[in-house]
Order: C-alpha cells, then sequence, then structure tokens
C-alpha cells in the first residue's frame, strides 16, 4: 500500500499574523502545525509549508483538514480571526461539516493527488459546526 503524504503551504494571508492547522479528529500534538508569528506587520507573508506524512487517500477521505487564523498578543490571548476545514463534508461528526468550496477544494486534490493545487477560500467567523 502506498503511503503518500499532505503538503500544504501558505504563502499569503492579508493581515493575519498565525496559522494553525490540525488533521481532524485528532488535536494532539501530533497533528498540529503552527506557523511562525508575523511580528509587526500588517500585511504578513509567509513561505511556509505543512507536512502530513504517511497517508493514504482513503485516510484522507475520512479526515478533516482544520486551518484556523490568529492574531498574536504576547501576553494574552490570541484573538481568533477566522478559519476553515477541508473535507468530504459527510456531516457524521460535528467537525465534519465541510461546504461549498471547502468541499469542492478537498475532492479535488484527493482526485489528483501528487499535484498542486491552488485555491481561495474564505475564513469562517466562528469554527462551531454548520452541521442542521
Amino acid at each position: 500500500m502506498y503511503l503518500g503524504e499532505l503538503l500544504l503551504g501558505y504563502i499569503t494571508l492579508l493581515n493575519l499574523h498565525i496559522a494553525i492547522s490540525y488533521l481532524l479528529p485528532d488535536q494532539s500534538k501530533k497533528t498540529k502545525h503552527k506557523t511562525q508569528v508575523v511580528k509587526k506587520n500588517l500585511n504578513p507573508v509567509w513561505n511556509h509549508a505543512f507536512c502530513y506524512e504517511n497517508l493514504t487517500i482513503d485516510e484522507l477521505r475520512n479526515r478533516v483538514l482544520e486551518l484556523t487564523v490568529w492574531d498574536y498578543d504576547r501576553g494574552s490571548s490570541n484573538d481568533f480571526l477566522g478559519g476553515l476545514r477541508l473535507g468530504l463534508g459527510s456531516k457524521i461528526e460535528s467537525w465534519d461539516d465541510s461546504q461549498g468550496m471547502e468541499r469542492e477544494a478537498w475532492q479535488m486534490m484527493l482526485e489528483r493527488p501528487n499535484s498542486w493545487h491552488e485555491y481561495t477560500l474564505n475564513l469562517r467567523s466562528s469554527m462551531d459546526s454548520q452541521v442542521d
């Protein structure tokens, strides 16, 4: 069985300072990835990639990539700016609630592995479940 990797690249996120991702349902340090904090910059640019290794396409069909973006505050709690969940949106679990372009982007990545995909997605204002 071929085990591949999920590689995520972040080049630019306007006016955002830190991005954190998890490969749900696991929210442990094992699947947590975090960008560097960009300090004193209203238009930060990252040339950063996250890599999740040893995953099959079948495993990814049952996983959801959650990305959240935060305004880093030294000495106090960080401010949530938005987030998204890339997945198939089966809605079996509350975190598997991808819709629209979140679902379409994930589906395209599963259908065309080993290819570079580039999408522009709007961030959610809340990560509360969208399950009806």
